[in-house]
């Protein structure tokens, strides 16, 4: 008895069309080639972690990918995560100058009122708006380390307080921050005694970056004028004098937003306190009309008399500022891009006087110096931040060639037996269901016409 299996397998015929063979051939070699680039396309390019200081450069590198239709590569298009500034942290702006801490994120809520955000989401947003509010300057003779005393008797610490805002997909977020500036920190070498320091500042250039160059000699020159000169007015106190021997201080300064213009007397008003060896030892409201302004205490010799210099750092403190975070439309005046200001502000920096250590980087006035250095100006700023990224990246050759080999057969085959189905439903179509002889044996398959000759 003939064995028969539980399996089976279909009988096969060739198919009767002459066109059949080249179009499959030709077929398979146009559909070779547009799987292979397809499979390619969507296929040759990995995702990897890469950390970007400019996540708007890094997205649009986007190599070969752009060559290709977007719905093959949308997996694989680079993107990057905005960066989260935590409050408390610091940073600095893309010109790399002076360095800022966040302190209050917050945004509008629907009825007015702030939304406090315990950090600042960003991504290269342009900084927009900023404003210094006020400027401390904290001084002080003893509570300084022995290295810092060796540079100058008295130390002074900037604190400028300072508000932002940047445009978000989400709508405006504002911001507060401070910056503090200390030419001779405690972190100081004394190896650097007579020397210029370079301190607050992470870089500079004279060409590129002209009025931050000229903001951080305008800073340093002051920080070293006004400390002198507190060393200077107690050296000279007498045993006879009635006043006191200061040991410690503080000048706020605040913007008058009534004046717009930087060199006018009442641009900053200020308030002050020094203090002698004694709580009780106070120099301070010396009666004059409110608001008090340096140019008054010092018109009236108000001691201790170093008003129009800590007017002058003030200035230059506010200006930097303005030009480190780029703010090119504000509508007050400015030091470091007014030309007859700086050369003004600097025209005496030849024989400025300061104790064991130099100012700079400038070392005479804008008029001699104007044709070494670059153009006055300021550029938009962005927070130098670092962001992740997922960027893609070209697969090993070996990886790929068995990828887009594996993808072409899955792809061919699915099109060959489309393209069968449709030959054999057109085969249907127009032949007669093949013939059988009663003993099962194939004896053909007949056209219409043929069958019936047959019979």
């Amino acid at each position: 008895m003939e064995h028969k299996s539980y399996f089976s397998y279909p009988i096969t015929q060739p198919f009767p069309f002459r066109w059949f063979t080249p179009v499959a051939i030709i077929g398979g070699i146009v559909f070779v080639a547009l799987f292979t680039l397809m499979n390619f396309a969507s296929s040759s390019y990995e995702l990897i972690v890469q950390n970007s200081l400019d996540p708007n450069a890094t997205v649009s590198r986007r190599g070969l990918l752009h060559r290709y239709p977007s719905f093959l590569t949308t997996k694989v298009q680079p993107k990057c995560q905005p960066a989260t500034l935590p409050v408390n942290s610091d940073f600095f702006t893309n010109n790399t100058a002076l360095t800022y801490t966040l302190t209050s994120v917050w945004e509008r809520g629907k009825e007015g009122q702030r939304v406090i955000s315990p950090a600042l989401t960003y991504q290269r947003n342009i900084l927009q708006d900023c404003s210094v509010h006020s400027v401390e300057i904290d001084f002080d003779s003893l509570d300084r380390a022995g290295k810092q005393i060796g540079f100058c008797e008295w130390g002074a610490v900037l604190r400028s307080y300072i508000s932002c805002k940047i445009d978000t997909p989400g709508g405006e977020v504002f911001f507060n921050m401070t910056q503090t500036y200390d030419y001779v920190p405690e972190t100081v070498s004394f190896d650097s005694l007579g020397k210029f320091l370079g301190t607050g500042f992470l870089s500079r250039n004279k060409t590129t970056q002209a009025s931050l160059w000229w903001g951080e000699s305008l800073m340093s020159t002051f920080w070293g004028e006004v400390t002198l000169m507190l060393q200077d007015q107690r050296g000279a106190i007498k045993d006879d004098d009635d006043r006191i021997e200061l040991n410690k201080g503080t000048v706020s300064f605040m913007v008058n937003d009534t004046h717009v213009n930087i060199d006018d007397p009442g641009f900053l008003s200020l308030d002050y306190r020094f203090y002698g060896s004694r709580i009780d030892e106070v120099a301070c409201c010396p009666g004059l009309p409110l608001p008090l302004t340096a140019k008054a205490l010092d018109k009236s010799d108000t001691y201790p008399n170093i008003w129009m210099k800590a007017d002058s750092l003030a200035k230059a403190a506010y200006s930097t500022i303005l030009v480190d975070l780029g703010q090119k439309a504000a509508s007050k005046a400015n030091i470091l891009t007014d030309t007859k200001l700086l050369t003004r502000y600097t025209e005496n920096f030849s024989t400025a006087r300061m104790a064991n250590l130099r100012s700079g980087p400038a070392n005479d006035s804008y008029s001699a110096l104007k044709q070494t250095t670059g153009d006055l100006g300021i550029t938009p700023s962005v927070i130098a931040t670092t962001y992740i990224c997922q960027v893609p990246r070209l697969k090993p050759a070996g990886n790929l060639i068995v990828a887009i080999i594996v993808a072409d057969i899955v792809l061919l085959q699915a099109v060959w037996q489309l393209y069968k189905l449709s030959a054999e439903f057109y085969l249907g179509r127009r032949w007669r269901t093949a013939i059988y002889a009663e003993s099962g044996e194939w004896v053909g398959v007949f056209s219409v016409g043929e069958h019936a000759g047959a019979e």
